[in-house]
């Protein structure tokens, strides 16, 4: 069956995208079909990090009639892209509806594959809509006073909708010597102070000035970068992501 994962985070800025692209990258090294869902809807740029220019967009599908596999484009090997579409207010106002109809229909087109969502920043109706469609949510947040605040926002959230259960922090941008796990310690307390239960840690992303190349260069880690230690952190995040899946929602990191 195929699994849904989103990839969210409180403010922008933060290294969303960058995460989303790379641990769909990791995801397919892993053996696994992979489909990343340019959901930042009316802002996209998962092409642009990706280094891909798409002939027709998400919303070619929404309102021009035109089939998903013809707006889907193959990246590399068991890699493929649903790209967003920016600067369109129409997308920007999409029903909900709308969008339970493209999760169920790429959930149809590839019943074995890894979805990832890039999630846009924030908790929009529609944000919040998307993360509660998919199995897996990933915040990811750096030790930053908005950073912090605005996530716990999104897990306040997911809290009143019965999701945090299946919800997992990624500190990002962890200084070297420093412990993303410590980072996770802080917003787990947080989270057990005021709503009674906290997310998962699954993993942490290292500072690397590695990361700012490989952006510049619109093309993943794993081809830029692959000895790196975010591209480690990648994998080791894409591991963690599978043994969950594979022993059931009872696994812990």
């Amino acid at each position: 069956m195929s699994r849904q994962l989103a990839v969210c985070s409180g403010k922008g800025g933060v290294g969303k995208t960058f995460t989303s692209i790379n641990l769909a990258n990791a995801l397919r090294d892993l053996g696994n079909e992979v489909l990343i869902i340019d959901a930042d809807m009316g802002l996209a740029n998962a092409q642009l990090m990706l280094g891909v220019t798409p002939a027709r967009t998400i919303a070619d599908y929404i309102f021009n009639d035109v089939a998903l596999e013809e707006v889907i484009i193959r990246v590399d090997r068991n890699l493929m892209l649903l790209p967003g579409s920016s600067g369109d207010a129409n997308l920007v106002n999409l029903p909900l509806s709308a969008l339970s109809d493209i999760s169920y229909e790429i959930t149809r087109l590839f019943p074995n594959a890894y979805i990832v969502f890039d999630i846009a920043a924030g908790i929009s109706e529609q944000n919040m809509h998307l993360l509660q469609l998919c199995d897996t949510r990933l915040v990811i947040f750096v030790d930053e006073p908005t950073s912090i605040a605005d996530s716990y926002g999104v897990l306040k959230l997911l809290h009143r909708g019965g999701h945090l259960n299946q919800t997992f922090l990624v500190p990002n941008r962890v200084p070297g010597g420093a412990s993303g796990k410590k980072m996770y310690d802080k917003m787990s307390h947080l989270c057990m102070s005021f709503l009674g239960e906290a997310p998962r840690f699954i993993g942490e992303i290292h500072e690397d000035e590695t990361v700012k190349t490989s952006i510049r260069n619109r093309k993943p880690l794993s081809i830029t970068f692959p000895n790196s230690t975010a591209w480690y952190n990648m994998q080791e995040i894409a591991r963690n992501i599978v043994t969950h899946h594979t022993d059931g929602a009872t696994a812990r990191f």
